[in-house]
Order: C-alpha cells, then sequence, then structure tokens
C-alpha cells in the first residue's frame, strides 16, 4: 500500500485488471509485431502510384491496407492501455512513446494513399467493382473518401500533414501526463486521517453521504485544476490552434466545421441539440430544486450535484452489477446475454481496481481483429458504478457485433453519435429492468434508482452539452484571431454553467475551471455526440419497453451496422431523425418525467 492509501498496481488482485495477453502473448511478441507490420508499412509504400492501375490492384491494396489498419490498432491497443492503469509505469510510458514516433512514421509513409484513390473518378470506380464484385466490401470506405475530396490536398501537402501528427499529438500526452501524473491535491481531512483526492477517487469523494467529505474534496480538486489554469489553458488551447491549422489548409470555413465533417455529422445535427438544450434547461431548473429538497440543505452548492438522495448506501458487488447488466438484456436474445457474461465474468474485458496512478474517467477501448474489447473503470461498488460499467459494456458490445461484419477500414469513421447510443441504451435497459423489479415494494431502492439516473443525465444531456456551448465560443474566437486567456476561460464556463444552474446554484471560479477537468475537449467537438446518443437510446429503449414488435431487433441491426452507414441514415434507418428536435425533445420528456418521480417523493417526505 502507498503512502497515500491507494495500493499499488503490482498489489491489486489480478482477476479485477484487464487481460492483454488476447492481444499479445508478451512484450517480445508485441516487439515482432511491431517489426512484422513495419514491413508491411515498407511494402505498401512502394505501392506509391500503382493502387489505381487495375481492378485487381486497388482490391489488393485495399486488401492489404484494412490488414494494415487491424495490426495498427491491435498494437495501438497493447501499447496505449498500460499507461492508463498506471501513468507512472515508466516502462509503460517508454514502449507507448517509442510505438507511436513509429506510428507517426507509418502514418506519414501512408498519407498518399487518400489522395491516390482519390484519383479514381466515380464512373471509374463503378467498372471496377463490376470487374471485381470484392470491391464493394470497401464500398463505404470509398463513399467516405469522397466525401473528403474537396478537403484532400496534394501528396507533398499530406506528407507534411502526417508528419506533423507526432510533435502535436505531445499536447493531449503533455495534459494527460500533467493532470493524471504531475498533479496533487489536498487531502480530505477526517476523523480516521486522511482521504486521497486523485483523479481516481473523486467521483466516490463527491458523492460521499457526508457534506463536508465533499465540500473540501470538491474543493480540493478544483483548486488543483485552477493552480494550474494558465498552463492547462495553454495545452488546451493548442489543441484549438490545431483543429484550425488543419480546417484552414483543408479548406474549411471552421474548425467546428471540420470536426463535424470528420465525424460525418451535419451542423443541422449540433444546431438541433443545443436549440433543444437551451429551450429546455428550465427542466433542469426544476431538478436542482427538488435535488436541495431532497438533500435536505437551505442551499445546494457545487459539492451536492453528487450527494446520495437514497437513505444509506446500495452496496453493488461487481458480481451484483454484471447480473443486472445480464438480466435486463434479456430483449436482446440469449446470444447476446452469453457474450456479456464471458466479457463480465468468464474473461478478464474489465479493468476495475483503483490503484495508484490510474487515470481518471471510463472507457471502452477495441480493435478489428483482436479477441474482444477493453473496459476500463474503477469500480466503487454502487449504483453509479454499476450503471459506469454497463456504459461501457454497451461500448463493448457494439464494438464486438461491427466487428463481425465490417471491415476494419470503417472502424476509422465510427461516430461517437452511434457508439453513444449503444452505451446509453445498456444503461437505459438496466435502469428500467431496476425500476420493474424492485422499486415497487423499495422506496429507498427506487429513490436510489431515480439518482443514478438523474446523474447519468446530468453528465451526458447537461455537463457535455454546456462543454460544447463552451468550445463552440472558444474555437470561434479562436478562428478570428481573438485567443482567449485562461482566466477567460474560467469566466466563459462560469457564465454558461450559471445559465444551467440558475439561481440554485452561485458558480465562483472554482466551478469555472471545469472545462478543464475534461479530457473529453481535446478531441474537438466530441461532447455533443453524447447528448445525441443518449436522446436516440431513451426513444429506442423505450420501443422495447414498450414492447413494440421489432424494436429490439431494430436495435441490434443499428449497434451491428457501425460506421458501414452514414451516421444520420442510420438514424434515419431506425426511425429517429437527428437533425430535427424530435429525438432531443424525447429525451428531455424522459428526463422530465424523473423529476416529476422526484416531485413526488420529496412530497411524501415534506422535503
Amino acid at each position: 500500500m502507498t503512502s497515500d492509501g491507494l495500493p499499488a498496481r503490482s498489489e491489486v488482485p489480478l482477476h479485477e485488471t484487464w487481460d492483454l495477453t488476447s492481444l499479445f502473448a508478451d512484450d517480445a511478441a508485441f516487439a515482432t509485431a511491431v517489426e512484422a507490420t513495419e514491413l508491411a508499412v515498407n511494402a505498401f509504400a512502394a505501392r506509391r502510384g500503382r493502387l489505381t492501375e487495375s481492378p485487381e490492384a486497388l482490391e489488393a491494396a485495399l486488401a492489404d491496407l484494412s490488414d494494415l489498419v487491424a495490426a495498427g490498432a491491435r498494437l495501438r491497443a497493447y501499447a496505449h492501455l498500460p499507461t492508463t492503469t498506471d501513468q507512472a509505469d515508466d516502462e509503460a510510458c517508454r514502449r507507448a512513446g517509442r510505438f507511436f514516433a513509429r506510428a507517426a512514421k507509418w502514418h506519414a509513409q501512408l498519407s498518399f494513399v487518400r489522395p491516390e484513390l482519390l484519383t479514381l473518378e466515380p464512373g471509374r470506380r463503378r467498372d471496377f467493382e463490376r470487374v471485381r464484385p470484392g470491391l464493394l466490401r470497401y464500398g463505404p470506405y470509398l463513399d467516405r473518401l469522397e466525401l473528403d475530396r474537396p478537403f484532400t490536398r496534394s501528396p507533398e501537402v499530406e506528407d507534411v500533414m502526417a508528419a506533423a501528427s507526432a510533435p502535436l499529438r505531445q499536447i493531449d500526452s503533455a495534459r494527460a501526463v500533467l493532470t493524471g501524473g504531475d498533479m496533487r491535491f489536498s487531502p480530505v481531512q477526517v476523523a480516521a486521517g486522511e482521504l486521497e483526492v486523485a483523479p481516481s477517487t473523486i467521483r466516490g469523494l463527491e458523492a460521499n453521504p457526508e457534506r463536508e467529505v465533499r465540500r473540501q474534496a470538491w474543493s480540493a480538486y478544483a483548486d488543483g485544476f485552477l493552480r494550474m489554469r494558465n498552463t492547462l489553458a495553454e495545452l488546451y488551447l493548442g489543441v484549438v490552434h490545431e483543429q484550425a491549422f488543419e480546417a484552414r489548409v483543408r479548406g474549411y470555413d471552421s474548425g467546428e466545421a471540420a470536426a463535424l465533417a470528420q465525424m460525418h455529422v451535419p451542423t443541422a445535427v449540433l444546431d438541433a441539440t443545443l436549440d433543444v438544450f437551451t429551450r429546455r434547461l428550465p427542466v433542469w431548473h426544476r431538478y436542482w430544486a427538488v435535488r436541495r429538497a431532497l438533500v435536505g440543505v437551505d442551499r445546494l452548492e457545487p459539492w451536492d450535484l453528487f450527494a446520495p438522495l437514497a437513505r444509506g448506501r446500495v452496496a453493488v458487488p461487481f458480481e451484483r452489477a454484471a447480473a443486472w447488466i445480464i438480466d435486463s438484456s434479456e430483449p436482446l436474445g440469449e446470444a447476446y446475454q452469453a457474450r456479456l457474461r464471458t466479457g463480465l465474468l468468464e474473461e478478464r474485458w474489465v479493468d476495475r481496481p483503483a490503484n495508484r496512478g490510474k487515470r481518471e474517467g471510463a472507457f471502452c477501448a477495441s480493435s478489428p481483429g483482436s479477441a474482444h474489447p477493453f473496459v476500463f473503470v474503477t469500480y466503487t461498488g454502487d449504483l453509479q458504478a454499476a450503471s459506469t460499467l454497463a456504459h461501457e459494456f454497451g461500448h463493448a458490445m457494439h464494438a464486438d457485433l461491427a466487428f463481425a461484419v465490417q471491415d476494419p477500414l470503417d472502424d476509422e469513421a465510427l461516430s461517437m453519435t452511434v457508439a453513444e447510443t449503444a452505451s446509453n441504451a445498456q444503461q437505459a435497459l438496466m435502469r428500467a429492468h431496476l425500476l420493474g423489479s424492485a422499486a415497487a415494494d423499495d422506496r429507498e431502492f427506487e429513490l436510489a434508482v431515480l439518482d443514478e439516473a438523474l446523474l447519468n443525465f446530468h453528465r451526458y444531456f447537461f455537463v457535455m452539452p454546456t462543454l460544447v456551448r463552451f468550445e463552440r465560443a472558444v474555437h470561434a474566437r479562436v478562428w478570428d484571431g481573438d485567443v482567449p486567456t485562461g482566466s477567460e476561460l474560467v469566466t466563459l464556463m462560469r457564465e454558461l454553467l450559471q445559465e444551467g444552474y440558475g439561481p440554485a446554484i452561485s458558480c465562483d471560479e472554482r466551478v469555472g475551471i471545469a472545462w478543464a477537468q475534461f479530457s473529453h475537449l481535446s478531441a474537438p467537438f466530441y461532447t455533443f455526440q453524447y447528448a445525441v446518443g443518449i436522446a436516440a437510446a431513451a426513444a429506442l429503449t423505450a420501443r422495447i419497453g414498450a414492447g413494440e414488435a421489432d424494436a429490439a431487433e431494430a436495435l441490434l441491426r443499428f449497434m451491428a451496422a457501425g460506421a458501414s452507414v452514414p451516421p444520420v441514415e442510420l438514424f434515419a434507418s431506425v426511425g429517429l431523425d437527428v437533425t430535427g428536435p424530435d429525438p432531443m425533445e424525447r429525451a428531455f420528456d424522459v428526463l422530465e418525467g424523473y423529476v416529476t418521480r422526484l416531485e413526488a417523493i420529496a412530497a411524501e417526505r415534506g422535503a
């Protein structure tokens, strides 16, 4: 045990960690695969100028490119994942650094591929496909290239852009090292001693039933980021400048337009998301009011946002959470449930312990050609942890289904609007299962489940849309040459959150530093996709709950399609128009229904 109370990585139980041997047996096998991939990249690069000389040459090139993408994804996962579970592991960091430097060189070597493939005009491509029907497998990839035609530059410019990717990537790496390794936070003082405040512990501390623990933890975490506000601002603005640079070189009208084009999502989707969000903020204002009443405080403070509403903590051991996730997936079929059981209980897909150096957050890493996805969480044994686990296994099952049918070339274009629909759907299924199975006989359990539901909506349907409003303002300013300072970023975030909280909470600079606490901003305009996903998931799972014919099959088809169908078309195929307000409105109706149930419980209690 380390002096701060968290175990070292070497001290956590092996069965609670993920098993990377399904990627490579050991570091030596990884190193061998790196060298083999190097030879394959060199061989492919020697084809420069000959990719489209015949239908046979094109099909062979795309098949080999697909293999390279799959191989690179597996190597990337093996190099990267150990750095997330222990950011102080020097050997893992060195291995990752060496690999990503090598991968950047490969990327530069292959930068000719896109512009060269675009020398194949659509009519000639159709002729090739008639001669070689196997080319139809790569149709979605070639269609996406065609959309990028106006923004693809000469091979020489593409070479430079690819070569620049490695040094630019250091911006995100520097932020990760700073926030996950170098930054320190004041501990929480309790009668028994001290509680460590770290990225891997903050969410649990903010949900502590003791208000003073929450206050100390929230304040210490915010103060740690405030002390570094200028450094963090420079790192974030580096990302924004990088986005603007690439957008200008490629000929986009803005950094936002470039980001959305890369997601294959029209601006109408973002506009609809934010229009409905800002118009229906009063629903959130009702929630803050009833939360204050149920928490039992005279005034709601930022450190009360995660305070448990139910009396007593609902303990959820990992095995119980796994059973909930599996049982709630019954509408999706026995094969789906069996695969969940394999990942949750029989194979080590999940890394779940808290340990020193583990980064914050949760994610699912998947790569085509791998035996299975990898789920990263810090499991804290409560309802929120169970919900997060369900969310990440929604991602895992999405990848599992999609990789079974789509080409690896499609994986690189997966829209997070689609991915977040799958993950939020898994959560929604579990939530409905819990509310239906036990809540009717146990008011405290019902309240705990509603609390989890609203905390999930808070993150994806309040925080993430607020962050993208922040992004829109910052990217627009930088595009126009008006670069904000760190203090101005804090002020902007504070003002946006004040609008969202209304009169319930008074926002200061500690609230305003929230932008710096989200690594999501390292991927421009990534955040709004969460709101689209939770909205679509609410609509699709409501149909399953209502017993609509083909509703479960529609969700499975949606997940299996992955990136092989453009996002807006894929949503339309299951009856959702994400370019308009309807999915967001439906999700706000679900949210409002939860708030109404909370208000009824508060009235029963006389709160």
